[in-house]
């Protein structure tokens, strides 16, 4: 009796699984675009807004607290079609003022994904040009959004910063999802 008992719950445990599982669709979509930030100038893009007190705020003083609004462009040229904005707060996390901690959103502001966000956050390591960080979230086309960022410096002159993001972007839509179209 216990032996038929226990078969038929795992096919009861079975059906469920397999139920659960025919409820989502899953979307893959990979983007590329290219961030300019200016940290000085008319153009200035990311400003220190807080800090340890008694020190000199800067991007390698551990403490200090910047919010960013970056341009988004299609292509490393600063002059290519705009895309969105890079906003957000980043902060110098480590004693030594190598690693910023991130917390930000990638807003579109033209194209297909116009109105869309992808939050993210994670640490950059300064040592290193190429880092990594989480997708958290999104909006609109990218609600349910996991996934990560693959930054890599490709320029760093004067105070001008400009980065390739490769966004990885991974969706589990439930089936009962209004208002997502399928990229």
């Amino acid at each position: 009796m216990a032996k038929s008992l226990a078969i038929a719950s795992l096919q009861i445990l079975s059906v469920l699984l397999l139920a659960s599982l025919g409820q989502s669709n899953t979307v893959f979509t990979n983007l590329t675009v290219y961030l300019h930030e200016f940290q000085s100038g008319d153009a200035q893009s990311i400003f220190p807004v807080a800090g340890l007190p008694n020190v000199t705020w800067g991007y390698q003083q551990f403490g200090t607290v910047f919010v960013i609004d970056n341009t988004l462009t299609q292509s490393d040229s600063f002059k290519s079609a705009v895309v969105g904005r890079l906003q957000g707060i980043s902060a110098v996390a480590s004693l030594d003022g190598n690693n910023m901690e991130l917390a930000a959103t990638i807003l579109f502001t033209n194209g297909m994904y116009k109105g869309s966000t992808v939050e993210f956050k994670g640490i950059a390591m300064r040592s290193t040009l190429v880092n990594e960080v989480a997708i958290i979230g999104g909006t609109k086309q990218f609600r349910y959004a996991t996934g990560y960022i693959i930054s890599e410096v490709l320029s760093a002159v004067g105070g001008y910063l400009t980065l390739r993001l490769n966004l990885y972007i991974r969706q589990d839509i439930p089936d009962d999802s209004r208002g997502i179209a399928f990229h």
